[in-house]
């Protein structure tokens, strides 16, 4: 049973550092996107989230066991000047897994439109309802 069901913009932390101006400049316009490298649909369960990717060959599994931890908001590596408005109406979720062998740090927009991503708060409240 899905808890959760959403479109979802999304990108690892490695992928957000090679960005460049054009990239920041261009996600200030109505209709552009915040910055992401994939897209796809979320799905969260009780087991963890699965993104099924739009380009058929990149899907993500996180179990909720891998999760240690999750924000929302800016850092270095996804700046304000990624989404809209600097971030005003939207911004990232950041979630950090690490499975015992490598460590991973992926953010996610859920559900974008012009006013804003509401569904990443409902994820993170999730999150930290079913991890405490």
């Amino acid at each position: 049973m899905n808890l959760l069901e959403a479109r979802v913009l999304w990108s690892y932390d490695y992928e957000l550092e090679s960005k460049t101006g054009i990239n920041n400049i261009a996600a200030q316009f109505t209709g552009v996107p915040p910055v992401h490298d994939h897209t796809g649909v979320l799905f969260l369960t009780e087991q963890g989230l699965w993104v099924r990717g739009d380009d058929q060959d990149i899907d993500l599994k996180i179990s909720l066991a891998d999760i240690a931890e999750v924000y929302i908001g800016f850092d270095q590596s996804y700046q304000r000047n990624f989404v809209k408005n600097l971030g005003l109406l939207c911004q990232p979720l950041r979630i950090v897994t690490n499975d015992g062998i490598s460590k991973k740090t992926i953010y996610l927009i859920l559900d974008h439109n012009y006013f804003g991503c509401a569904k990443n708060l409902t994820l993170f409240d999730l999150l930290q309802e079913m991890l405490a």
